[in-house]
């Protein structure tokens, strides 16, 4: 069985998380499950080679589309280039993790998927949309094209209750669209090799996301909120550093931030996913601006707080009952020193680990039922 994943890749950290997630699962639940993926700058042939993942067979040169010209080769002569026909894929896999709603519009969805859901159904491959977040949906374009996703696909997951309210809209009563957390939870990361560097560390991880907003103060003050932070840690004797989760402009922010800090902080710059989850796991507290730098410290039941830029980070908070992790970008000293209490003050933090791990569990538990619907549809 050749599966197309869709959504996931090699430079966003969360994304690339919830690519092994995927390979880990699957490939112990299924016999002879073979992987697929269109090669892009972001996901080259090397890495897919490196996970043993197979190339989509697709060419374009000078805006021609030639990709039909690989159907007159002998299957033999594709899979000895890594090459896999798009009709031989019985099933397409979309993690895109949020990419679907107004911010992005109508014309990516189309791109993503909307453009092929005609041509998935009529060669009859089941199509699953993992878990992720979605909407709003404000336009009629916009909403014509989630329309037909749900309406073509086998499985929509949205991972919080908001998305889940956004699809609702769309398709008021559809069995096709559940409900079900994040699921790299349940990638299981080996973080005693890392407990001596990173026990007494409090790890901060920014995100560029943070200064393109649709709240200009937001936008504004998110560097001076993080310097602010540092300055805190420092006074109180801890060990800020800083975690790349993402793209360059991530490590960007980091550098900008320590130029104005008298002592500039460490930062951590790794390119292994599994290790970014392992050093959150090992870490004493986590400040995060990135989504799965947050699902990584939650359900790893460590005590963190976070920024956001969507919906998609209150959400999950609420899912582990723990709203008060979540912080609004002030520069009001008092109100940091207060939130940085929560994942400093010994007692506080025992409580919260305790709630977070009893919390984990159940969110763990829900990804285990998700796999399970999942693994329904591709075996029929």
């Amino acid at each position: 069985m050749f599966i197309e994943l869709r959504g996931v890749e090699f430079v966003n950290k969360g994304a690339e998380l919830m690519l092994h997630a995927i390979i880990q699962h699957l490939s112990n639940e299924l016999d002879h499950v073979e992987f697929v993926m269109e090669t892009s700058h972001r996901s080259p042939k090397e890495k897919l080679a490196e996970l043993g993942i197979w190339q989509k067979a697709k060419l374009q040169k000078k805006g021609v589309e030639l990709t039909p010209f690989y159907s007159l080769l002998p299957k033999s002569v594709l899979r000895k280039k890594n090459l896999v026909l798009d009709k031989e894929i019985h099933a397409v896999l979309d993690a895109s993790g949020f990419a679907y709603g107004d911010k992005w519009g109508a014309k990516k969805a189309a791109e993503r998927s909307g453009n092929f859901l005609a041509t998935w159904k009529r060669q009859g491959k089941k199509i699953i949309f993992l878990p992720q977040a979605f909407g709003s949906f404000t336009t009629s374009d916009i909403k014509e094209q989630m329309r037909a996703i749900i309406q073509n696909s086998d499985l929509v997951f949205a991972r919080d209750k908001q998305s889940l309210a956004f699809m609702g809209d769309l398709e008021p009563g559809s069995k096709v669209v559940k409900l079900a957390p994040d699921f790299t939870n349940l990638i299981a990361v080996e973080t005693t090799s890392f407990s001596a560097d990173y026990a007494s560390k409090t790890v901060i991880i920014p995100n560029q996301k943070m200064l393109e907003t649709d709240d200009l103060e937001i936008n504004k003050n998110y560097l001076s909120f993080i310097t602010e932070t540092v300055n805190q840690l420092l006074r109180k004797g801890e060990l800020p550093v800083f975690l790349i989760h993402e793209s360059k402009k991530d490590g960007a922010l980091a550098e900008e931030i320590n130029q104005a800090l008298k002592s500039p902080i460490p930062i951590i710059k790794e390119e292994n996913p599994l290790i970014v989850k392992a050093i959150i796991g090992a870490s004493k507290s986590v400040i995060t601006s990135r989504f799965h730098g947050l699902v990584s410290a939650l359900c790893q039941a460590k005590p963190c707080l976070s920024t956001g830029w969507s919906h998609k980070y209150l959400e999950l908070m609420k899912d582990y009952d723990y709203e008060e992790g979540m912080c609004t970008v002030s520069l009001d000293p008092s109100y940091i020193q207060e939130k940085l209490d929560l994942i400093l003050n010994t007692h506080k933090r025992e409580k919260t680990e305790k709630k977070l791990h009893s919390y984990s569990q159940i969110q763990k538990e829900r990804t285990k039922e998700m796999w399970g619907q999942v693994l329904e549809v591709l075996k029929s």
